[in-house]
């Protein structure tokens, strides 16, 4: 009888952990429709709790604030950043200086590709977490693209006329969610188009 108990109570909480992760989903989800598509200024929580389906208290009860889900929404919204640089370290192994900056290319529209609505984001928010957080990452975007124009301009492969420091300002520039977005969201161009398109510019530009 006891051990019939227990194994009712273990149920019981695997099954309320297992509804509350899904209501946190559920929130997650409509705080990142909402967001991404308005003004993080404008946007409540209590347009998140209709957007999601639950209650007022159940926002707030889950996240606290509106700036901790906004930042819940997007922690979980790079889990597949780590993998696509990891295919960049992959490709700076070539010989071939063609093929790093192609890879430029294919990582950029893998990062993006899912969240570049986050990046906007982040940036319009005027939340200063969130505006810290954004620079955080492009200084991490900028260092990380210092680091191939060594390798270029060690290996000679630069052009004369263009130094160091302008092709990482080139890189940095022409792989931001802004270019990203513009030629695909604004002007139609499929992830695939822009992935080429920015891989042969680099080419062209840098080489």
């Amino acid at each position: 009888m006891t051990d019939r108990v227990k194994e009712k109570r273990r149920y019981n909480t695997s099954l309320r952990q297992e509804q509350a992760g899904l209501t946190r989903s559920r929130i997650v989800d409509a705080a990142r429709r909402l967001m991404a598509a308005g003004t993080y200024s404008t946007v409540t929580i209590g347009d998140v709790a209709i957007e999601a389906g639950v209650a007022y208290q159940t926002v707030y009860a889950t996240f606290g604030t509106k700036q901790q889900l906004a930042q819940a929404v997007i922690d979980l919204g790079w889990p597949h950043v780590d993998a696509a640089l990891g295919e960049f370290e992959v490709a700076r192994a070539s010989t071939d200086p063609r093929v790093w900056l192609r890879m430029v290319g294919r990582v950029t529209r893998r990062i993006y590709e899912p969240c570049a609505d986050l990046v906007r984001f982040m940036r319009a928010s005027g939340d200063p977490a969130l505006l810290a957080r954004y620079q955080r990452l492009e200084d991490e975007r900028f260092r990380s693209f210092q680091v191939l124009t060594d390798q270029l301009h060690g290996g000679g492969h630069l052009r004369s006329d263009v130094t160091p420091s302008e092709a990482t300002a080139v890189l940095w520039a022409m792989s931001s969610g802004d270019w990203y977005s513009q030629f695909v969201f604004q002007r139609g161009w499929t992830p695939d188009r822009y992935e080429t398109w920015l891989g042969d510019a680099l080419i062209r530009l840098l080489l």
